[in-house]
């Protein structure tokens, strides 16, 4: 069974609604912006799971004092392919979300350049990582506001 952590799933929301804001001002066309911010983050989250997976059979290897590369022709192996895949298939969804609600509720209410909607929901996730990393929760919702706010500015100026 896949175990997926949900601290995944917010940085995976976090990051396609940052992404947007940046690429939004400068696509028109939703299909391609939601297209391209998903597929970096499902490539970017697959590499990162099979990278991770793989130098964990590296170290179950040494610590066995195996043969390098006897694990990756097994079934482990390909177990490990299969969390990677998955993982990364489950963080590309929830950035399809992320994307598609930035990019949907944008141009709904705004103040100067900065889109009200997308920035409040960044801070919203910014006080669930605040969970995530036993941080100070008004310091993560601060920060991700005014990374909205940044990433909202630095859309409308590319």
């Amino acid at each position: 069974m896949v175990s997926i952590n949900g601290r995944y799933l917010v940085l995976g929301f976090l990051d396609s609604v940052l992404t947007t804001l940046v690429l939004g001002e400068t696509m028109r066309s939703t299909v391609k912006l939601v297209i391209i911010v998903t597929t970096i983050n499902l490539i970017t989250a697959f590499m990162a799971e099979y990278i991770e997976e793989r130098s964990s059979l590296s170290h179950i290897e040494r610590a066995l004092l195996m043969r390098r590369g006897s694990l990756l022709r097994t079934s482990l192996h390909r177990r490990a392919i299969y969390d990677a895949l998955i993982k990364g298939l489950v963080f590309g969804a929830v950035s399809l979300l992320g994307a598609s609600v930035t990019n949907y509720t944008m141009y709904l209410v705004r103040v100067f350049w900065i889109p009200v909607i997308p920035v409040v929901i960044l801070g919203i996730f910014g006080t669930l990582m605040s969970r995530y990393f036993r941080g100070n929760a008004v310091l993560w919702l601060i920060l991700y506001v005014i990374l909205g706010i940044i990433m909202s500015f630095i859309g409308t100026i590319v």
